[in-house]
C-alpha cells in the first residue's frame, strides 16, 4: 500500500494503533487487519493521545483534532496561532492542555472551550514550547533551544506561576513522561553536536540524571519516549546515514538498550508493554521484540 513514513502514534485502547499519516490523515493499524483509514486530513499531525475516553491530535498551524468514538468520526478545528503543536495532555476529569509558540492553551470540559495561560509573561524573550507534561497540580512545560530560558518549567496551575527546574542552553526537551510517581522522563538534544540523552528528573527534589547510549555513534538528539506497564521506549533522530534508533530504557539499571532501527527520524513510539510501533520519516515499524519485526507499509 501506500503507506511509507508517519508522524504519530497512539496506542488503541483495544487493539492496535492510531497513526497520522502526512498529508492522508488518521488510520488504524493492527497486525491482524492492516491499515484501516478513518479520517481525511491534509494538516499534519504531531501527536495523538487520549485524555479521558477522547483521543486528541495536534499538529501544524495551530490544528487540533478530537474523536469521541475511538476514532471512527473526528472534529476539526484549530488555535488562534501559525505554531505546531508538538504536545497534548491532560486528566479524565476533562482538564486538558496545549500549547502556542509561548502560551498554553486550558480546557475543563475536553476541549469544547478554552482559555489562554501565558506562563511565560514576565520573560522579554520567552521560549518556544516543545512538549508538555502533566502530573498532581503542575504542568511541566519542555522548551526548543533557547540559551538564556531553556530546559523545563513547571507551571503551578493552583498559584499561576512559573518557575525553571531544569535550565538548558544548547538542547531542546522533545517529549516528556511522569514515571514512578516522581520522575520526570524527558528526551532531549539538539540538531548541532552529539547532545542527545534521555534525562530523568526528580520532581521533589529536582536532581537530574543524564543517560546516554552506550553506541559507538552518539545520537544528536532523542525525539520520544512512550511508557506502558513499566516499560519505556525512546526513539532518536537520524544519523549521518539516515538511520534512527529505537531503545528500551531500563530505568532502575539507568541504561539505554538498542532494540531496532528505522530509515528517517523516529518522530513518534508508542508501546503496549513490550511491543511497539514507531512512526518514522520514512517508514513505520511494528515490533514485538522477541519475534521478528516489520515494517508496516
Amino acid at each position: 500500500m501506500f503507506h511509507k513514513g508517519a508522524t504519530a502514534v497512539a496506542s488503541a485502547k483495544h487493539s492496535g494503533y492510531f497513526v497520522a499519516i502526512k498529508r492522508e490523515g488518521i488510520f488504524h493499524y493492527s497486525s491482524e487487519k492492516g491499515w484501516i483509514k478513518l479520517f481525511q486530513l491534509k494538516s499534519k499531525i504531531c501527536s495523538i493521545t487520549y485524555i479521558g475516553h477522547y483521543l486528541f491530535g495536534v499538529g501544524e498551524s495551530g490544528t487540533i483534532i478530537r474523536s469521541s468514538d475511538q476514532g471512527m468520526t473526528w472534529s476539526l478545528s484549530s488555535f488562534p496561532t501559525n505554531a505546531t503543536i508538538w504536545s497534548i495532555t491532560g486528566r479524565k476529569d476533562g482538564f486538558v492542555c496545549a500549547h502556542g509558540k509561548h502560551c498554553i492553551y486550558v480546557s475543563d470540559d475536553f476541549g469544547v472551550s478554552w482559555q489562554i495561560v501565558k506562563p511565560f509573561s514576565d520573560l522579554l524573550n520567552p521560549p518556544v514550547i516543545r512538549s508538555l507534561c502533566l502530573h498532581e497540580n503542575r504542568l511541566y512545560i519542555g522548551t526548543q533551544i533557547h540559551e538564556m530560558h531553556g530546559g523545563v518549567w513547571a507551571y503551578d496551575l493552583d498559584r499561576e506561576t512559573a518557575f525553571l527546574v531544569k535550565k538548558e542552553t544548547d538542547r531542546m526537551t522533545a517529549s516528556m513522561i511522569a514515571f514512578g510517581g516522581k520522575w520526570l522522563v524527558c528526551a532531549t538534544g539538539s540538531k548541532k553536536g552529539k547532545h542527545g540523552a534521555v534525562d530523568i528528573l526528580d520532581i521533589h527534589t529536582n536532581e537530574d540524571i543524564r543517560i546516554k547510549p552506550d553506541v559507538e555513534e552518539k545520537e544528536e538528539s532523542f525525539l520520544d519516549v512512550s511508557e506502558d506497564n513499566g516499560i519505556i521506549y525512546v526513539t532518536s533522530a537520524q544519523d549521518r546515514d539516515g538511520f534512527s534508533r529505537i531503545y528500551q530504557l531500563d530505568f532502575f539499571e539507568r541504561e539505554l538498550k538498542w532494540f531496532d532501527t528505522i530509515k528517517g527520524h523516529g518522530f513518534r513510539v508508542a508501546n503496549q508493554k513490550e511491543n511497539f510501533f514507531c512512526a518514522g520519516l520514512y517508514e513505520c515499524k511494528f515490533v514485538r521484540p522477541y519475534e521478528q519485526s516489520a515494517t508496516a507499509h
